[in-house]
């Protein structure tokens, strides 16, 4: 397995892609603050800036997917995936691999991303607002694993159908879509409704947070609700990682 992982750090430090990704998301930030900071008006300052990031959390989750759809979209049709399973490493090995793989080039291009957000926005926004720089770095332990669980299963899913577009329909659909069914279901239902709340779609929703120009209230503000945050992207990973495991171990047999 670690020749495996090994090889995929190769592949993937050697290949444009990930670079392109993750220069293409900088030069974004970077020209988005400069254009606030030129453009914006009562919107030119740091709190405007972060508060894109703080009010939607859940960001970080759609870039992890994102991330492993970069890295391994069209693993099927290249033979990329057929080669490796024929070099007699077995399905549950590969699924590992790919999340670790990932997870990895993820967490840098975010480092990255991050550190060119916040000096941008340092050097041409004023420095003012209710959304402060420590709302932004305490935000990224609070999200950190509900991004992982989100990334371990769209790695899952890409590996489960045979159409990559199938797998990013489910990912919409479990991440994005179920979560707020669940709520509305759980109005009548009031263990399920407590249950839901604990869906990471639904604990970062417009109920449980309140960040604006006026105002910075987040999740993670209390200990309670950041321990919330860690333990749902835990539990996340966890089941993702379980359920991977168990049917890639059939497919294998």
């Amino acid at each position: 397995m670690m020749n495996y992982i090994k090889s995929e750090f190769y592949r993937i430090t050697h290949t444009k892609a990930v670079y392109v990704y993750g220069g293409i998301l900088v030069l974004l930030v970077v020209l988005f603050n400069i254009a606030t900071g030129v453009l914006g008006g009562q919107y030119a300052i740091t709190s405007f800036s972060y508060s894109n990031l703080v009010a939607n959390p859940m960001i970080f989750s759609v870039m992890g997917a994102v991330t492993v759809f970069i890295l391994y979209e069209g693993n099927r049709k290249n033979g990329n995936l057929k080669n490796t399973i024929s070099g007699g490493i077995s399905r549950r090995k590969i699924f590992a691999g790919e999340c670790i793989v990932s997870l990895t080039a993820a967490t840098v291009v975010m480092a990255a991303v991050l550190t060119a957000w916040i000096l941008s926005a340092e050097l041409f926004l004023e420095r003012t607002g209710p959304v402060k720089l420590k709302d932004l770095l305490m935000g990224i332990p609070a999200v950190y694993l509900i991004a992982a669980a989100g990334l371990v299963s769209c790695v899952l899913f890409l590996g489960c159908f045979e159409k990559d577009i199938t797998g990013i329909l489910v990912w919409y659909v479990v991440w994005l879509g179920a979560p707020t069914v669940l709520l509305y279901a759980g109005r009548r239902i009031d263990g399920l409704f407590r249950a839901a709340l604990w869906l990471p779609a639904n604990l970062f929703g417009i109920n449980a947070q309140n960040v604006n120009m006026s105002e910075c209230i987040t999740v993670w503000d209390t200990a309670e609700g950041m321990a919330r945050c860690v333990v749902s992207g835990a539990a996340g990973v966890a089941v993702f990682a379980l359920i991977g495991a168990l049917i890639l171990r059939r497919r294998d047999l």
